[in-house]
C-alpha cells in the first residue's frame, strides 16, 4: 500500500528536475547558446586545400588584382620573390627534367663523364634541348670520343659569342672532361 509520506518524496523529485531542465532550456534561449549547427564542408580541407580553393594555382606567372606580379598559389613574386631554397628546388626539378629529355634526344649522353654530361646539361639548360640538338657536329664529334673537335664546334658557334666567357669554360670542360 502506498501512503502519503511514499509519494510526497517521489513528486518533489521529479518536479525539482523538470524544473531545472526547464530552467536550463530558459537559459540558453536568452543567453545565446544554440546547438550545434552542422559543420561545415569546408571543416574537412587542409589548410593546403583551403587556399587552393580560394587563390587558386596558377602554373605561369600572372598579374593579381592588385597588379603583383604572382604564380602557384597567390606567390607575390613582387614583393615576396622566393627563397634560395625555393630556387634550388628549382633548379634541381629543371635539371631533372632536361635530363630526362637528353636521355630520350640522346640516349649515349650518359656514357660521357660527369664533366661532359654537365656541359650537355648547361647548354640545354641554356639552349633548351632542341637548341643543343642544333650542334650536330658537336654531337657527332662528341659521340666519336673527338673532344677537341667538340670544343672547337662549340666555340666557333653564335652561341659561343653570345655566351662569352661561358662558352670558353665550357669547351674545356669538353675537351678535358
Amino acid at each position: 500500500m502506498t501512503t502519503h509520506r511514499n509519494i510526497i518524496p517521489k513528486f518533489t523529485i521529479l518536479l525539482f528536475v523538470s524544473l531545472s531542465i526547464s530552467a536550463c532550456a530558459h537559459k540558453k534561449a536568452h543567453t545565446g547558446l544554440r546547438p550545434a549547427a552542422a559543420p561545415s564542408p569546408y571543416s574537412s580541407y587542409s589548410v593546403d586545400e583551403l587556399l587552393i580553393q580560394h587563390e587558386g594555382l596558377q602554373l605561369r606567372p600572372y598579374m593579381d588584382a592588385s597588379n603583383k606580379l604572382t604564380i602557384g598559389v597567390g606567390r607575390n613574386l613582387d614583393d615576396t620573390g622566393i627563397t634560395k631554397d625555393e630556387a634550388l628546388l628549382l633548379l634541381h626539378n629543371d635539371i631533372d627534367r632536361v635530363s630526362k629529355q637528353l636521355d630520350v634526344s640522346l640516349p649515349w649522353w650518359r656514357s660521357l663523364s660527369v664533366a661532359r654530361q654537365n656541359v650537355l646539361i648547361s647548354m640545354a639548360f641554356n639552349l633548351g634541348v632542341q637548341g643543343l640538338l642544333g650542334f650536330t657536329r658537336m654531337l657527332s664529334y662528341l659521340q666519336d670520343g673527338d673532344y677537341s673537335s667538340a670544343a672547337e664546334e662549340m666555340l666557333s658557334s653564335k652561341w659561343a659569342t653570345q655566351v662569352g666567357n661561358r662558352a670558353v669554360e665550357l669547351a674545356g670542360m669538353m675537351e678535358n672532361g
